[in-house]
């Protein structure tokens, strides 16, 4: 059913960059000039009592137009072409189940020995790919590990490069004023406080043969795309959205920065992940069926916004 259809999906993506479908029609028997779609598209126009393709080149393929037409006068490769129904909607979270995910959802660190089901697993990849991308790139690829040996042998070769970069950061924060201006004030402040002596624990428990940098996770997901600051917001979004499905799946996550100062900044760690050159790790987290619950809502600081 359903299943067996999203894993052929995930099955049919390319491991590089989808070459682009060619931009959406519009059939002039169909279209009644409403300007509907032109109203949401800056490719289209309407003239004379009908909507043309004006700017066929600044097209990303986002299939707005063909979603809003209520003619559905507008097809192509790129437009959806099963129309949401009212029923549908309904079933849509509301916003206080989706604010309770929200304040319930935690970091989990303990983990069942059980391995994650490939069924399970696709409805977690399948949240991060209805993820919204700058252009609608949707550029945004993944690493999935479940073989615990090879989860092992990642961390012993992240451990050392980890160490040496926070090192280097706690001597940074130490140097007056620029340790500030360059990390920024409460970033120096736990680099001396928080991660170094945080950094040393996870180390002796590593050596002991106690997971603290994995936590002994079944699974790892590592986000990655070209070097581009939009990039770099559209692949973490893709893994919070990860995040929630797996949620509500049972599942516990864990984001996990180290991994992706290793990535990065390690050239022997990237090549092992198999990460492109002209790429950069954006996100990764641990994830497992969650061996913990619970009992109390997330607290957290008030919001600290100014509107302008």
């Amino acid at each position: 059913g359903d299943e067996h259809m999203i894993s052929d999906l995930l099955n049919e993506q390319p491991k590089r960059a989808v070459p682009k479908p060619p931009p959406p029609r519009i059939n002039q028997d169909k279209c009644t000039g409403c300007g509907l779609c032109a109203s949401v598209c800056r490719v289209m126009e309407r003239r004379n009592k009908k909507v043309v393709i004006t700017r066929p080149d600044l097209c990303i393929r986002c299939g707005h137009c063909g979603s809003i037409c209520p003619a559905n006068a507008i097809v192509g490769p790129s437009v959806e072409a099963k129309r949401l129904t009212d029923r549908a909607r309904a079933a849509a979270p509301s916003a206080s189940s989706l604010q309770f995910l929200l304040r319930s959802r935690r970091s989990i660190r303990r983990y069942k020995k059980k391995p994650i089901s490939q069924t399970d697993m696709d409805k977690i990849l399948e949240a991060g790919r209805y993820t919204p991308t700058g252009t609608n790139s949707q550029g945004i690829e993944y690493i999935v590990m479940t073989d615990a040996d090879k989860i092992q042998r990642l961390g012993k070769m992240a451990m050392p490069s980890i160490i040496k970069l926070f090192g280097m950061a706690v001597r940074v924060s130490k140097i007056p004023v620029l340790g500030d201006l360059m990390l920024g004030d409460q970033a120096a402040e736990n680099f001396q406080k928080i991660y170094t002596p945080a950094l040393k624990a996870i180390d002796e428990y590593t050596k002991r043969g106690d997971d603290r940098l994995f936590y002994h996770a079944p699974a790892i997901i590592i986000v990655h795309g070209e070097k581009l600051d939009d990039m770099a917001f559209s692949c973490s979004a893709a893994l919070f959205s990860c995040m929630l499905m797996a949620d509500t799946l049972g599942i516990g996550c864990c984001l996990n920065g180290f991994l992706v100062l290793a990535a990065n900044r390690e050239p022997k760690v990237k090549k092992w992940l198999g990460i492109p050159r002209n790429h950069k790790a954006h996100a990764a987290m641990t994830l497992g069926y969650a061996d913990v619950r619970y009992n109390h809502l997330v607290k957290r600081n008030p919001v600290r916004v100014r509107y302008l």
